[in-house]
């Protein structure tokens, strides 16, 4: 059965752009590790990330209070060409390999 996640578009360092940083062991358990590709397709208003050694973005590792930590950030580039922005709300469905995004709304569904 799917998972859900709520979070909020935030900025980059610089404060200009939206990103969204995905970040804990719970990326490993789904299937994104460290090193691995991620493909990302964006249909019917959701954009749904597949760890499967695609080329559009990588699964990293960072330093976290001295331990290592799975990352994968999703920038501006997909944020901004897919129409979400800083501030917006969305929902995460995870199953595993895959992470479904999608804005938040009182109509909002899972996506298809």
């Amino acid at each position: 059965m799917a998972q859900f996640k709520e979070l909020t578009i935030q900025t980059t360092p610089s404060g200009f752009l939206p990103r969204l940083p995905l970040a804990g062991t719970w990326l490993e358990t789904l299937g994104f590790t460290v090193g691995r590709g991620v493909s990302a397709i964006f249909e019917n208003s959701c954009l749904t990330l597949t760890a499967n050694n695609g080329y559009d973005l990588q699964v990293e590792s960072r330093m976290v209070r001295k331990r290592p930590r799975t990352h994968l950030i999703i920038n501006a580039f997909f944020l901004k060409r897919y129409g979400f922005n800083v501030g917006d709300k969305v929902g995460l469905t995870l199953k595993q390999g895959q992470i479904q995004i999608q804005k938040i709304n009182r109509y909002t569904t899972e996506c298809a």
